[in-house]
């Protein structure tokens, strides 16, 4: 009987493989930018709107402090914490997201472009 040698069902690499340097094309004629009217970084809030929220805050404190005191099959802890909760996430928070939205309007940012095109 002769031996029978097992090849693999895939090629064994001895070198590492090396990749091809790509190098980009040089770009002539094109101008860089120039200087950009960047807006400073402004708040989106306002002092009303932080209060509001930090208000909203407060209530969602006192119902958990509201559910916490109280026995646990009690009324406050089944009732009037939930209620209380309910105010502050979804009534409270979001007015002092949303309050002084209509007086805002965005002004749009006029960016120059990079490839020469108005």
């Amino acid at each position: 009987m002769s031996k029978q040698t097992v090849t693999p069902s895939r090629p064994v690499r001895t070198q590492p493989r090396q990749t091809p340097s790509r190098q980009t094309p040089g770009r002539t004629g094109v101008k860089k930018a120039q200087t950009t009217n960047v807006k400073p970084f402004q708040m989106p809030f306002d002092q009303k709107n932080i209060r509001v929220i930090l208000l909203g805050v407060a209530v969602i404190v006192l119902g958990y402090i509201v559910m916490y005191v109280s026995p646990t099959m009690s009324t406050m802890a089944l009732t009037i914490s939930p209620i209380i909760l309910l105010l502050g996430y979804c009534v409270i928070v979001p007015i002092g997201i949303m309050m002084g939205a209509r007086k805002r309007t965005a002004t749009p940012i006029m960016e120059q472009s990079t490839n020469g095109v108005a």
